[in-house]
């Protein structure tokens, strides 16, 4: 490990690390049918309650066509359905169902079970320092791309 941590550049590991986490999701995930982009929908929803398509893709930081797909899938799995709004019939708002809210308690545990497995070892202090430390990366990251005003992708 020492000779990895004088040759490899910090970004590389980063990379290494959510490359691993994200075959690690998908993995855990796929036992409930979902893809990780799935539980952050859900847990937008969840915390924000009924949102347009529109607000949605705004708070992940995606376009709207490239969330679609997602909550079609989502849709016909029941996790999520649309209903049309109370004051604007045009408008359909996305909302959590029963099942969904039900997924929300596997996909804590997914995450719990995760989060487990990637700082065994390292004490809670440890595992805040990094976590802090991640978040200065990613608003610098933001800030330096101009878009400090945007919220963090899920």
């Amino acid at each position: 490990m020492n000779k990895e941590l004088n040759h490899m550049q910090t970004l590389g590991v980063l990379g290494q690390v959510t490359h691993l986490s994200n075959c690690l999701a998908k993995q855990m995930f796929g036992k409930h049918d979902l893809k990780p982009g799935h539980a952050g929908i859900l847990f937008i929803l969840n915390k924000e309650g009924e949102l347009s398509q529109r607000e949605l893709s705004e708070k992940m930081n995606l376009t709207p066509p490239t969330i679609t797909s997602a909550i079609q899938k989502m849709e016909k799995l029941g996790y999520i359905r649309r209903k049309p709004d109370d004051k604007d019939q045009r408008v359909l708002r996305l909302c959590v169902t029963d099942k969904g809210k039900a997924c929300l308690d596997q996909i804590c545990k997914v995450g719990k079970e995760m989060e487990e497995m990637a700082f065994q070892g390292m004490s809670m202090e440890e595992t805040l320092l990094l976590k802090r430390l991640f978040m200065q990366v990613r608003d610098n990251l933001m800030e330096g791309q101009g878009l400090s005003g945007l919220h963090p992708p899920m």
